[in-house]
């Protein structure tokens, strides 16, 4: 997972061309004000949404909804990826 992005992931950027990255945190760095996980979550959360230009707040929780999802998407073709996934950010490629 270090060299090619998850098929799930990679097709975020192709969906949303405003999305420039994420990060992917564990647990313990979930900020005070935040909620934790339940019994049973990977112990994974997304942060650092970067989107450009700025979207309505109701767009910006769909690009949020299908992060969530795509990252649920790679868990559940490779539970161990978890791992992998923290602490990573995923950032679109300018060329």
């Amino acid at each position: 997972m270090k060299t090619a992005l998850p098929s799930p992931i990679e097709a975020l950027f192709t969906r949303h061309p405003a999305l420039g990255g994420f990060s992917v945190r564990g647990l313990d760095e979930v900020p005070d004000n935040l909620p934790r996980g339940r019994d049973g979550d990977s112990g994974l959360f997304v942060g650092d949404v970067g989107v450009s230009p700025a979207l309505a707040e109701e767009e910006f929780q769909q690009v949020v909804d299908d992060i969530i999802v795509a990252v649920a998407e790679v868990l559940c073709e490779r539970p161990d990826a978890a791992d992998s996934l923290r602490g990573r950010t995923f950032a679109r490629a300018l060329h």
